[in-house]
């Protein structure tokens, strides 16, 4: 397994076609009997500045990048990770667009599940990730990862 955290960053929404590629690279493993996509969509939540039609991100690259490398090795060394990509947005994604994609592969179900929660629990936890929620009325504050 290779995870290289300098490719984690796309510019706006990701591509929904990297999620198809990742599926295909994670099958071709022929240890892999479980792949296990995850895309995080921007929703139109309604706040009290109104209606969110999109999220801008931003981040500490340099410090994102070492946590995504730590919590990967976590994951790795914890048992039954054989294949991942992760990839988050920075700037603006508008309702609809997906702004992260984890993807994994393990030798069985139980472990993809697993695997893939564990990512990104730390990921909303762990990584210096900020995202402002802009409103239809070009409002905005920033957001709360729940």
């Amino acid at each position: 397994m290779t995870f290289n955290a300098a490719e984690v960053f796309v510019q706006g929404p990701i591509d929904p076609a990297l999620a198809r590629e990742c599926a295909e690279a994670i099958g071709a493993n022929p240890a892999v009997g479980a792949h296990l996509l995850f895309l995080g969509q921007i929703r139109a939540d309604r706040l009290d500045a109104g209606v969110v039609r999109g999220i801008e991100y931003t981040a500490h690259q340099t410090m994102a990048q070492g946590a995504f490398t730590a919590l990967v090795d976590r994951a790795a060394a914890a048992g039954g990770l054989l294949e991942v990509t992760i990839r988050h947005s920075l700037g603006y994604v508008p309702v609809g667009g997906a702004s992260l994609l984890i993807a994994v592969g393990a030798g069985h179900r139980d472990e993809a599940y697993r695997l893939s929660r564990d990512i990104l629990e730390a990921i909303k936890k762990e990584v210096p990730i900020y995202g402002r929620e802009i409103t239809e009325d070009d409002q905005s504050r920033w957001k709360v990862n729940r």
